[in-house]
């Protein structure tokens, strides 16, 4: 009997110095640290990967406990990917016209329901753990990327389009999230639910990002050279900015002139660089009545045999101008690529035919 007690008695001062250890600094409790394996985020980093601010996961959380996050010693609260996943979908929800106070209960799979998704959680690296369709996930990071400019939170832009960039190839990423998100800013604009601030800040990010990117591309002087640019009285650069990095990944040694160029000046650096294509983006406005003067204008200045290739959303409006000087209107990235490496494989073919020739002789 006393042997039993001694032994009781032994095991409780054990679980006694195991906590004070853990206390100390010295240890955690496996229980705890069983629970901290999976609740591993601070708030910092819920708010950069859920697009929403610190305050409104704090007060979603007082008012209508939509997930519980571990509370550490020092009461600094920790979340796990779930909690990640559940106030993402929530922040999507609300965008879409629900009230959180009645969807705060909901479970996951009625709430993926809610803003078109299916299936069940999946987790994976990113802001869209949850999503098992390519569409979906797409979905989620639009909306991330969006709510973060609305929010003024380039580092959350940032870091989301990143996360983006390493979840899906580098087509996918520029036609199908760069493109759509930047189209949808531009639309929310002119709407007037954005302010030109927001669109600023949303091209200058995307615009630091791509070119990231490019310069990530191997480079050599054997390489054709491509000038892109967007035309006097167009703004918007991204069209051209994806349209760059997308020749870049084709092989082409890519020179970006930058928005609101006069016919002259991208002339005059076609014809110092040899360039064996120029491609123009245009956006808005749709209506310049000068545009088409300065596609004349450029057309005149080039070598007949350079081709002209002319994109963009705004490039349909133009698409009589773009015809009568014989340029190629480009519908989207695909068929970009295919006019490049139509391009490429016919200037490689004439010189292979030239460097016969001259064996002949």
């Amino acid at each position: 009997m006393k042997k039993r007690d001694h032994s009781r008695f032994s095991l409780q001062l054990l679980r006694i110095n195991v906590d004070r250890a853990a206390l100390k600094g010295y240890g955690t409790p496996i229980r705890e640290r069983l629970m901290t394996d999976k609740h591993k985020y601070g708030i910092k980093t819920v708010a950069i990967q859920t697009g929403l601010t610190q305050f409104i996961i704090r007060a979603w959380e007082r008012r209508y406990d939509v997930v519980t996050p571990l509370r550490t010693e020092t009461n600094r609260r920790l979340y796990s990917d779930t909690d990640i996943s559940r106030l993402t979908l929530l922040r999507l929800a609300t965008e879409a016209g629900h009230s959180i106070g009645r969807i705060a209960k909901l479970p996951t799979k009625k709430l993926q329901e809610l803003i078109g998704t299916k299936g069940t959680v999946a987790e994976f690296s990113g802001i869209a753990k949850e999503v098992v369709s390519q569409e979906a996930s797409l979905r989620f990071y639009i909306a991330s990327c969006i709510a973060a400019v609305k929010q003024f939170q380039p580092q959350a832009l940032e870091s989301t389009l990143f996360a983006a960039s390493v979840a899906f190839s580098q087509p996918v990423f520029l036609e199908k999230l760069i493109a759509p998100m930047m189209q949808e800013i531009g639309n929310q604009w002119r709407a007037g639910t954005l302010r030109i601030a927001h669109e600023h800040l949303a091209t200058a990010v995307v615009r630091t990002l791509l070119g990231n990117i490019c310069q990530g591309s191997d480079i050599s002087a054997s390489m054709p050279n491509l000038v892109l640019a967007t035309p006097r009285g167009q703004l918007h650069e991204i069209g051209a900015l994806i349209a760059g990095t997308t020749a870049a990944s084709e092989g082409w040694q890519v020179t970006y002139l930058g928005p609101n160029l006069p016919a002259e000046e991208i002339v005059g650096c076609a014809a110092q660089n040899e360039a064996k294509a120029i491609g123009l983006s245009i956006v808005y406005p749709t209506d310049d009545p000068h545009l088409a003067n300065e596609l004349q204008k450029l057309r005149r200045g080039i070598q007949e045999h350079v081709p002209l290739f002319v994109g963009g959303a705004g490039a349909l409006a133009y698409d009589r101008a773009i015809r009568a000087i014989g340029a190629v209107r480009i519908n989207d990235m695909p068929t970009f690529r295919t006019e490049l490496e139509a391009l490429r494989a016919q200037q490689n073919g004439s010189l292979e035919r030239v460097r016969g020739d001259k064996t002949v002789d």
